[in-house]
């Protein structure tokens, strides 16, 4: 995924940290979807978990897919992500 690290000049890639703030819009997406039935309870609770224990940013991300709830949108570091 484009943009989500910075590529060192040894080659090597790290990733971006995820912020409290950025946990908080996944869970926040993710509760909307639970509300409007597009997640299961079990479902809802494990995304719920991996959000919270999630170092990087691309796994908060990655936590929110797949919701169907149309274009979401997580920022960090000044950046947009729509999916």
């Amino acid at each position: 995924m484009p943009g989500l690290g910075v590529t060192m000049a040894a080659g090597r890639q790290v990733r971006m940290l995820a912020s409290v703030a950025d946990r908080d819009r996944a869970i926040r997406i993710l509760q909307e979807s639970f509300v409007e039935g597009r997640l299961a309870i079990d479902e809802f609770g494990q995304r719920v978990g991996l959000a919270i224990v999630s170092r990087d940013f691309r796994n908060v991300r990655g936590g929110t897919r797949g919701t169907g709830g149309g274009a979401r949108q997580i920022r960090s570091a000044g950046e947009v992500w729509e999916w």
